[in-house]
């Protein structure tokens, strides 16, 4: 049961909050537009550190492990959710007297980008109305609430967090009023200097009401002395740190932002009607008929209000790092993202497989929903028939009630149910998109052979997580990534496979082409493009704390040491 909150209240900020702040602060960059420079690209390389080794056992650890697998120490035995997470989904919309439905319509589309709260915010008579619940977007609006959203303008959101009614707080579009007027704001990414900036700004009078890095940037922009409302959003990005792609709406503009890097996808359409719609992906478009024109560019702002469309690029420039597990899992299948076809890319990943790590098969199964089209890829290049051998359910929430009488892999089966007239006697290959912890690997590989299969050979598309993410992607800590801490040979020990391969990052590059180095791939390397320069980093989706309830701090852990010591191999 979803619980939504219609609103019009606002966060409010004082202008004059930060009286001692201005423009010329050496606390704040310039507020004036940046010049469009060609910055020398900064790339930051953990240092040689043997958890970062994929075929480095480790001899010790700095913790006490109960068991020969070191990765089941660190989750519960029937955890069952083991697959990184897209933080959340963005849309706005400009010029369309239905915005609201068609927004709704969007975060629809958008919904596998997060499942655990939506909003909309709306213009109307000069009034931000805005509309947020937990739940999907289904459960979080009907009819009668999308009647309280007119106006031809709004943006949306959709977000993936931990369970809880204390999550509401944090829902986005948040809405803030200052004293030239109201901004409401979505925000897909992470700011991996939000903790610096939050306590800057508290040192300084600021209250917050949330613990979401996305209120920061309400209050750089409600502390702004510059004009017009354009600067103030330059101002405030030029102090972020990490990926964002977001969508700010005020009384009489949509504005659209990208983060010099390009971390995280934005795409821009156009209806029939001529109004202007901004999405997380291309699919979006699709569902409200807009024809996709282009991807908002990294470092670029797009304004859009009643007399033009202006697309400035006053962000200082970097060198793109679109991450490239919105191709290996993120995204849909029939979303163009990064200017790529993610269906396409995934095919390739299964030929890849195929021609790199062959096996004698009798047939190709999936994990659905995600595995589907490299599995295919496979399939094809191999000669070996596809099947069905996993049926997905798609009907199962978060929570359920176990029997008294436990389970085994309870989660998994829940889910996941195997055909046996398919496997039994089969020599199989499943391909998968990624292996985090392993933890459902391995209960796959058990349902598999429970089911009769003869051998079960894990094929997986994407090259080992050896990193965690800081840039909107819920991974766990390089602690718990299974292929940090495991040779593939261990791995494959530990989910029980007859074999197992991976996608090689080299190859991954090699299908990028000369596109290769305008991606990060961070959580395969260790590479990272933009490191976390304080001692605590966010545990993206993986604390209950939305500042109704415990302290900031319940949602910080301190940083793995060889996270902080960084060694720089870029230019100066």
């Amino acid at each position: 049961m979803a619980t939504s909150s219609p609103s019009t209240t606002k966060l409010s900020f004082s202008s004059t909050e930060i009286p001692h702040l201005s423009p010329s602060s050496p606390k704040y960059p310039s507020l004036a537009p940046s010049p469009f420079l060609k910055t020398p690209q900064t790339l930051f390389s953990l240092p040689k550190h043997p958890s970062l080794s994929l075929h480095h056992h480790h001899p010790s650890l700095p913790f006490k492990l109960s068991s020969k697998n070191p990765i089941s120490d660190f989750f519960p035995s029937d955890a069952s959710d083991d697959k990184p997470r897209e933080e959340c989904g963005v849309v706005g919309i400009y010029g369309d007297p239905e915005a609201s439905r068609l927004c709704y319509l969007a975060l629809h589309a958008l919904q596998h980008r997060g499942q655990e709260g939506a909003g909309i915010v709306s213009v109307h008579n000069n009034l931000l109305q805005s509309i947020t619940g937990v739940g999907l977007v289904s459960d979080v609006f009907t009819g009668s609430k999308l009647d309280q959203l007119p106006g031809s303008s709004a943006i949306g959101h959709v977000r993936y967090s931990t369970a809880g009614s204390s999550m509401l707080k944090n829902v986005q579009p948040f809405v803030a009023g200052y004293r030239f007027g109201s901004v409401g704001v979505a925000h897909n990414g992470n700011l991996v200097n939000y903790r610096a900036l939050r306590a800057m700004l508290e040192e300084h009078g600021s209250i917050f009401n949330t613990s979401s890095d996305t209120e920061v940037v309400l209050h750089l922009i409600a502390i702004s002395k510059a004009r017009p409302f354009l600067l103030r959003i330059v101002g405030a990005c030029e102090q972020l740190e990490g990926a964002y792609s977001m969508v700010f709406l005020t009384e009489d503009k949509l504005v659209a932002v990208r983060d010099p890097f390009g971390f995280r996808p934005l795409v821009m359409g156009r209806r029939a009607n001529g109004a202007v719609v901004f999405a997380s992906e291309t699919c979006a478009l699709d569902l409200i008929e807009a024809t996709y024109e282009r991807e908002v560019n990294p470092g670029e702002v797009v304004v859009v209000d009643a007399d033009s469309i202006s697309s400035l690029c006053l962000l200082p420039h970097r060198d793109r790092k679109a991450c490239v597990f919105e191709h290996v899992y993120f995204s849909l299948p029939n979303s163009i993202v990064f200017g790529r076809s993610v269906y396409e890319s995934r095919y390739a990943f299964g030929q890849i497989l195929a021609t790199e790590a062959p096996v004698d098969c009798d047939i190709v199964i999936a994990v659905p929903d995600s595995g589907v089209v490299a599995a295919l890829g496979y399939a094809a290049k191999a000669g070996v028939p596809f099947q069905q051998g996993l049926i997905r359910s798609h009907y199962v929430g978060r929570t359920f009630i176990e029997p008294s009488q436990k389970i085994r892999d309870f989660g998994v089966k829940l889910k996941l149910a195997p055909v046996r007239r398919v496997l039994e006697g089969k020599r199989v290959v499943v391909v998968d998109d990624s292996i985090v912890r392993g933890t459902t690997s391995s209960k796959i590989v058990r349902l598999l052979k429970e089911a009769g299969t003869k051998e079960v050979h894990m094929r997986i598309a994407s090259p080992p997580i050896i990193g965690s993410c800081y840039y909107g992607v819920d991974t766990p800590s390089t602690e718990e990534l299974i292929s940090n801490m495991m040779t593939v040979e261990e791995v494959r020990d530990f989910i029980g496979s007859d074999s197992l391969a991976f996608l090689p990052l080299n190859s991954l590059r090699k299908l990028l082409g000369n596109e290769a180095p305008t991606f990060c791939d961070a959580c395969f390397s260790g590479n990272y493009p933009v490191l976390p320069k304080e001692s605590k980093v966010k545990r993206v989706g993986d604390f209950v704390d939305d500042g109704l309830n415990g302290t900031v701090d319940a949602g910080w852990t301190d940083a793995p040491v060889n996270q902080m010591v960084m060694k720089y191999n870029g230019p100066v």
